[in-house]
């Protein structure tokens, strides 16, 4: 697949927080064999000013649209992580007279970001502006932008994000590793739900176990897998799949759950009419979701790369995120064939 690249203009922030665009070289990295994201040390002094400058820009960013105190707190992090890296920027370089004085700016930065978080009445919803593991390809993408490369491997279920030198492994489009090595991924704490509706009256596929838990109350019975690290929660005969703490999949078959799958905000235009009301073999999942709204019951095979949506007597199977077949039993799929 050819290379693409994504540029994105940076606006004012609401306290004047600017910092310096710098290109990020482009390179390919294969994800190594790991369950633990991946922060390399710079090879070079070059390396310690660049990565410093794409970190404080994610934090500048975000800065515009955090709403959270989960988000504030990344968003102290990255600034902390800027400054170090500035500071640690070598006599001898050519861009430590730019390092030292950015060290003060992002001090400045820090301190805004650190009222932030501190803030008596912080919103306490889970955030939409950040991803981490568990997050959906989708949402990745919305936030992250297009990426450098994208090389799916349809028989291991996996595809491999490129963003400059950093990378995100995808399997069955949900992220289970990545390496942020240019420091430019705009991900959360692992502890972070990134999912979660803002409604707080349901909730959705990739939902913390905890938003579960406040909308839905406390189940009727729990089955634990501890090696997949997998739970069930039953309520009533309706189930709820929890792996490593988030939604994968449930069954409503007692219509007492309140979950709502929803398209993602940059799928929905402002026009409905200039978007068609019917998907076809190939629409990525988030399409299914915005033509034929919450199936009944959502299931993931990881070892057949397989997951099935189903409306009533109705199914549409997904391979890797994207449509692969459909069954139009109950005659409720919006489907045409091309």
């Amino acid at each position: 697949m050819p290379k693409t690249t994504n540029q994105r203009s940076l606006p004012l922030l609401p306290v004047a927080i600017l910092c310096l665009a710098i290109g990020v070289a482009v390179g390919i990295t294969t994800l190594k064999d790991s369950n633990l994201p991946t922060l390399k040390s710079p090879s070079s002094q070059t390396d310690t000013f660049r990565w410093a400058v794409n970190r404080a820009m994610s934090a500048a960013e975000i800065t515009q649209i955090a709403k959270t105190k989960d988000e504030w707190l990344t968003i102290v992090d990255w600034w902390k992580e800027s400054i170090r890296l500035m500071q640690s920027v070598a006599y001898t370089s050519e861009d430590r007279k730019v390092a030292q004085e950015k060290v003060k700016e992002y001090q400045q930065n820090l301190a805004y970001a650190q009222r932030k978080s501190q803030a008596k009445d912080p919103v306490t919803s889970a955030t939409l502006h950040l991803w981490t593991r568990g997050s959906r390809k989708a949402d990745v993408l919305r936030i992250q932008g297009k990426p450098t490369q994208s090389v799916r491997y349809d028989a291991l279920c996996q595809e491999v994000l490129t963003y400059g030198n950093s990378t995100v492994e995808l399997n069955n489009s949900i992220v289970v590793n990545f390496e942020d090595i240019d420091r430019n991924l705009k991900t959360a704490k692992e502890s972070m739900p990134t999912t979660a509706l803002a409604d707080g009256l349901s909730w959705t596929l990739g939902s913390d176990k905890e938003d579960v838990f406040k909308v839905q109350g406390t189940p009727g019975r729990v089955e634990r897998y501890d090696a997949p690290s997998k739970e069930i929660l039953h309520y009533g005969n309706s189930t709820v799949q929890i792996t490593d703490n988030r939604v994968t999949s449930y069954a409503n078959f007692g219509g007492n759950l309140k979950v709502a799958v929803r398209p993602l905000p940059s799928e929905v235009l402002s026009d409905p009419n200039s978007q068609p009301n019917f998907w076809s073999l190939g629409a990525d999942r988030n399409e299914i979701f915005r033509v034929q709204g919450t199936p009944t019951e959502v299931s993931l095979d990881g070892s057949s790369c397989r997951e099935e949506l189903r409306y009533g007597n109705s199914m549409v199977e997904l391979q890797n995120g994207v449509v692969a077949g459909y069954d139009n039993s109950g005659g409720n799929l919006s489907v045409q064939v091309k």
